[in-house]
């Protein structure tokens, strides 16, 4: 734990200074942005977590057309500030269901820590539903022990009803978003820096994409998703 603490934070500067070059790809700085935050604050480093907010806050001045941005930014101030109002903010501004379920795990910690059992509980549940709705194994994981520390005991959770198992339908927004930037032609470790998630993570997403498509490489999944494009 130690090691891993002492390089993140090596690495935290560079971060940093790497988010100003991002606000005209806003979209994708949203999820460094928040990581960067958290794992400033982790690391006990509040300055530099302090000054990644002050530029997720820009990165929403800069780019007032970007939800995610400005959901990103009352994520941030809300870690920092210890803010269930920002949180909330950032749960409710936020399209992908991951950094949703993200914004609402960190709400749920904060009405757990002032007492607040029942509201703790609803929003557990709710970032439980987004993160097995991405396939975020680990985070999923993580939400039900912190359900199970409240009393709570969960059941593993199935498929939507309301969503096919199979065809481009079946797909969730992260895993179209990672189809995408694979017919873009982008390797592995390519869509794991545009969405900010590990080599593994964009691994299992492209074998749960291959498994409910019926494909076995790369070149049918792009001509799937330029097939999709051109729908009307």
């Amino acid at each position: 734990m130690i090691t891993t603490i002492y390089s993140r934070r090596n690495c935290l500067p560079y971060q940093y200074h790497r988010l100003p070059y991002r606000r005209s790809g806003a979209q994708r700085g949203q999820a460094i942005v928040t990581w960067l935050v958290r794992t400033a604050l982790a690391a006990g480093d509040n300055k530099l977590a302090a000054m990644a907010v002050r530029t997720a806050k820009a990165l929403a001045s800069d780019n007032p057309g970007f939800p995610a941005i400005t959901a990103a930014a009352a994520h941030s101030l809300g870690l920092v500030g210890r803010d269930r109002v920002h949180l909330a903010e950032a749960a409710a501004q936020h399209h992908d269901p991951w950094a949703k379920a993200s914004a609402t795990e960190d709400l749920a910690v904060l009405h757990a820590r002032h007492g607040d059992r029942e509201q703790a509980i609803h929003h557990l549940n709710e970032a439980l539903s987004g993160y097995q709705l991405t396939g975020a194994t680990t985070d999923t994981a993580r939400t039900r022990r912190r359900l199970r520390k409240l009393g709570v005991r969960c059941r593993h959770g199935t498929q939507s009803a309301s969503r096919p198992v199979s065809g481009w339908p079946s797909l969730t927004d992260t895993e179209r978003a990672a189809s995408e930037l694979v017919a873009q032609g982008l390797n592995n470790q390519q869509v794991a820096d545009c969405m900010y998630i590990s080599v593994h993570t964009v691994a299992f997403h492209l074998r749960q994409i291959f498994r409910k498509l019926n494909i076995g490489s790369r070149v049918e999944l792009t001509r799937i998703v330029i097939q999709q494009a051109h729908q009307p």
